[in-house]
Order: C-alpha cells, then structure tokens, then sequence
C-alpha cells in the first residue's frame, strides 16, 4: 500500500497526497468522501466548492421534507459528466472537507512564501 500525506478529513472524507518514493506528489490531490474519489488540482477544488456553495443556496427538497439525509440535492462536480445526489447533511460535510482542504493549501502556499522572505 502506498503512503499518503493528509491535507484534511472529517466526518465525510478526507483530502491527501499520495506519495512516492517518498516523497508527496503535490500536483494532485485525492479527495475522497461517500464511497468516491476524486483526483483533482486547487483549482478544481475551490470550482466544486462554489459549486457546493450554489447548491446549498439554491437546493431545497422537492417534496418539501424536512429531513436532513433525504438525498435530493444534485451536487454538480468538476467532472461535467458526474453530479451527485446528496443530502443537506452531506452537502455541509463535502463543504467543510473541500473548504478545510483549501485552507490547509493555502496555510501550506503562505509559509512556504514565508520561509522564502
């Protein structure tokens, strides 16, 4: 089994390096939740993230339950071809993991730029 570097995990899932060698290949990160992996760049992952952001905006249960694991939200992805039916409860959960995961890349972007001053 190979080795991996975390970013962050939660409840739902987590975001890592895989490494090799070694080292961490930090061109892409694995984030995983509900049974699902997704390779992808920052770039990617602050799309989805607004696209979590919309949905939880926009989503409302359309039978109009008040339940928070009916998985009626469609949680459209990076990937044009895959959307996801989530629950309000797994739609926080995939926002805090994709928003922690950002905020870890970006703490890591600042010290690094730190040390170079």
């Amino acid at each position: 089994m190979q080795e991996i570097d975390p970013i962050y995990k939660n409840s739902i899932g987590m975001g890592f390096y895989w490494r090799k060698n070694g080292e961490s290949i930090k061109d892409t990160i694995q984030v995983i939740f509900r049974d699902m992996g997704f390779y992808l760049k920052k770039g990617e992952i602050l799309y989805f993230s607004k696209l979590v952001a919309q949905a939880k905006t926009s989503s409302q249960c359309p039978s109009g339950c008040k339940s928070h694991g009916c998985r009626s939200i469609l949680l459209k992805t990076p990937s044009k071809q895959i959307d996801l039916a989530v629950s309000r409860r797994e739609l926080n959960a995939v926002d805090d993991l994709l928003n922690g995961i950002i905020f870890h890349l970006d703490l890591q972007d600042y010290l690094n730029n730190l040390s170079l001053n």
